[in-house]
């Protein structure tokens, strides 16, 4: 069977109709690294959704669809997000935001929020059964073009124990910056 992937580009405003759909992706995701990533990492240890808890999916929800709306509403600029064709589900996801002025984003160090010539990488998400496939690297590749395209230097904030930064180091990615729980990398 050959998946045949749908890529949506979403500004901002029209991204909240997405969200449930998001939820359900973050938690597969959630579940597949055992509660690594989302980190929610505004919650004590003893809130965090545990993944063999029967509510989990109903308890990551409450913490998370909070934290998701606010991104999609005050934080996050365009979202791209890759379908699969047949059954219409989000099987991946990325974010960029680069209108930083007049915004709190509390990961990105405050020196970068008043520039124009930057523009973040968010929100990087891939369903765990279609990791592997390249679906991570193509919306990467979209989000890095597309902050080009407008002129800014990509650069994205993550947490430097996560798996994923060694991808991120494998598409050209420097750390640029440690900060608390944070490191930034310029692509």
């Amino acid at each position: 069977m050959v998946i045949i992937l749908i890529i949506e580009k979403i500004s901002s405003p029209e991204s909240l109709h997405v969200k449930n759909q998001l939820i359900k992706l973050m938690f597969r995701v959630y579940l597949s690294t055992k509660g690594n990533y989302p980190k929610l990492e505004w919650l004590r240890n003893n809130q965090k959704p545990r993944i063999d808890q029967p509510d989990a999916f109903k308890k990551f929800r409450f913490y998370y669809e909070p934290f998701l709306k606010w991104r999609l509403k005050k934080e996050i600029d365009e979202l791209f997000i890759i379908r699969d064709e047949e059954s219409k589900e989000i099987i991946g996801v990325i974010g960029i935001n680069y209108n930083l002025k007049e915004k709190y984003v509390p990961w990105i160090p405050k020196e970068y929020m008043n520039r124009d010539d930057i523009g973040f990488i968010e929100l990087l998400a891939v369903d765990p059964k279609h990791q592997g496939k390249g679906i991570g690297s193509k919306l990467f590749d979209i989000a890095i073009n597309r902050l080009k395209e407008l002129g800014k230097k990509p650069l994205l904030t993550t947490f430097p124990d996560l798996k994923a930064l060694q991808f991120y180091k494998n598409k050209g990615g420097v750390i640029i910056r440690k900060m608390n729980k944070y490191v930034t990398i310029q692509f």
